[in-house]
């Protein structure tokens, strides 16, 4: 019977049957990690997938605004590398009859994943067939986009603008730009400003926040030093003023100081944020005056810095008012220039749905602003073409006062007038008090920055002007202790069964030498 019958039978065949050992029925193979790895195995914990553009950029960065906008015209090139190419129309004309049909040339759009080495991953994106051979002739994504030139700015669009963005704050990146930027001669602080490593940015971090730190802490120091001092010539005080009083005062004595020292916690906290409020107007104040007076430098209408930052400090109150004026023109300007059409298309173009009105008006004027500048071919142009009306004034006015040099003099003669009008202000019986008050105030924040623009700048201006606040708030509650002996008086009268109302009296017909004793 043929082998292959057997099985039909329902027995074999005993000449044929074939008896195996029961251990050569066990597996031939192993799970045993073999000697050579596969090599298009991946990696465990490598990146070898695919990334689109929204989750390489960070979302929440910002990144400066692409200086040639978005694309309004195939708005599909904002979302991939186009260089600049979009859909052209045009016609078909046949040879023989000469009809034209009308037709449109995309470009050739392709999706490829391309890999960065300083993202160490790879992108995917929409390009066109021309921009990936330009990539292949740079020699990567990496370098196509951290090329330079105006051309390549233009070619790179709003993606290409945040990816370059992106590759740049990587440490291999930042390294071979100050390498490059020492090798044209720049100077070695303007490469560190520009271009901060890391650890630059890490050790100005932690030295500004243990200089915060330490303010801070002398700061509670001092508070608590003086709330110490306070607290033991109250209660010194206190017990001067109460000896030789009757026993059933006793009670009365020892519960008034610790009620009179119960708000301190408080009172502290509210200082604290008082001068923590003070410094940062300090700083500001200083930083304005400071870029003014440089300002009128180098316009030519101060002889020295020092002259700039007095003149700083008595125009601040003419140039903030100018300042708001100006702002409310161009309120009113950009108000009746875009309706509320204008700023709902606004918020559904840039995806912005709850901005208010004015940020929309701004976005709206920028978009405008961009428009007619191309339009004329150059900001310049644009500049000169909306200030032709100020241009004339100007003009006029230059004129009228015998020419630039005449207005020249002219208005350095009168700011050193103004100048030391403010100096002899306090001595100037003419000046109203308040007028008095703020040009005695000017001059005294001026030396105040003079003082610090020589030393050590803005924090010294604000450890200055902290320490002027501190005495004259000192001064005040000194001027005050006059009050709290008289309302003292007059308790004391009244617990001991007497006429308060008279004690009040008494006490304030005492000379301040005598109550001073007491």
């Amino acid at each position: 019977m043929h082998p292959r019958c057997q099985l039909l039978s329902g027995r074999l065949a005993s000449s044929g049957a074939v008896l195996r050992n029961p251990q050569s029925t066990q597996r031939t193979f192993s799970t045993s990690s073999p000697l050579h790895k596969n090599p298009l195995q991946r990696k465990h914990g490598g990146d070898l997938g695919s990334h689109l553009p929204k989750h390489v950029i960070p979302q929440d960065a910002l990144i400066p605004e692409y200086p040639y906008g978005d694309y309004q015209l195939f708005k599909q090139s904002n979302k991939g590398l186009y260089g600049e190419q979009m859909i052209q129309y045009g016609n078909n004309v046949s040879h023989k009859t000469e009809t034209k049909t009308r037709r449109k040339w995309k470009p050739n759009v392709l999706s490829k994943s391309l890999f960065s080495v300083a993202l160490k991953k790879r992108v995917k994106l929409r390009i066109t067939s021309n921009v990936l051979k330009t990539i292949d002739r740079e020699g990567g994504l990496d370098e196509y986009l951290l090329k330079s030139t105006e051309s390549r700015i233009k070619e790179l669009g709003p993606t290409g603008w945040a990816l370059r963005w992106t590759l740049m704050q990587k440490p291999d990146v930042i390294a071979r730009l100050r390498a490059e930027a020492a090798e044209l001669g720049i100077d070695q602080a303007i490469i560190d400003k520009q271009w901060p490593t890391h650890q630059m940015m890490a050790r100005e971090k932690s030295a500004q926040y243990v200089l915060t730190r330490d303010s801070e802490q002398a700061i509670l120091a001092r508070e608590s030093e003086q709330a110490t001092l306070t607290g033991e010539s109250r209660f010194v005080v206190d017990e001067e003023d109460y000896m030789g009083e009757a026993e059933e005062e006793e009670p009365w004595d020892a519960v008034e100081p610790a009620t009179s020292q119960s708000p301190a916690p408080t009172q502290s906290k509210a200082l604290r944020q008082q001068e923590r409020k003070v410094t940062t107007e300090a700083v500001s104040e200083y930083i304005k005056a400071v870029k003014a007076a440089e300002r009128y430098l180098k316009r030519g209408l101060v002889d020295s810095e020092e002259e700039g930052l007095k003149l700083a400090f008595v125009r601040a109150k003419e140039r903030e008012e100018a300042s708001t004026q100006l702002k409310q023109k161009f309120d009113e300007k950009v108000g009746q220039q875009f309706s509320s059409k204008d700023l709902q298309k606004v918020r559904t173009q840039f995806k912005l749905p709850i901005i208010n009105d004015h940020e929309a008006r701004k976005i709206a004027y920028n978009q405008w602003r961009r428009q007619q500048i191309e339009q004329t071919g150059s900001y310049e142009a644009w500049k000169q073409s909306q200030n032709a009306e100020k241009t004339a004034a100007r003009d006029e006015m230059l004129r009228e006062a015998g020419g630039p040099e005449a207005w020249q003099e002219n208005r350095r003669a009168m700011y050193a007038k103004l100048i030391k009008d403010a100096e002899r202000a306090p001595s100037n019986q003419t000046l109203d008090a308040e007028t008095r008050q703020y040009l005695r105030n000017a001059i005294k924040k001026a030396d105040r920055a003079i003082r610090a623009r020589t030393s050590g700048g803005q924090q010294v201006y604000a450890e200055l002007t902290l320490e002027e606040t501190r005495h004259g708030r000192q001064s005040r509650s000194a001027s005050s202790g006059g009050l709290d002996e008289l309302m003292k008086a007059s308790k004391r009268e009244k617990n001991t069964g007497g006429d308060a109302w008279a004690a009040l009296v008494s006490s304030s017909n005492k000379s301040t030498e005598s109550r001073l004793r007491t």
